[in-house]
């Protein structure tokens, strides 16, 4: 977990560095580093499997 100095809220790490989450201050009810990265992790794991298609645009001729 990470606490961004200009930013209010946490940015969770994961297994790859490129791949952070955001945690605003109002989120998780406990604010405890253990209770913030696993609700981080939660709103990973959910963008990875409840993602669904809005819109597809092919532009090839």
């Amino acid at each position: 977990m990470i606490d961004p100095k200009d930013v209010e809220g946490w940015v969770v790490t994961g297994h790859h560095n490129d791949v952070l989450t955001y945690v605003a201050l109002d989120e998780p009810q406990d604010q405890s580093q253990i209770a913030v990265g696993l609700f981080g992790r939660l709103k990973r794991h959910r963008d990875g499997t409840e993602l669904h298609v809005v819109h597809v645009e092919d532009r090839r001729d």
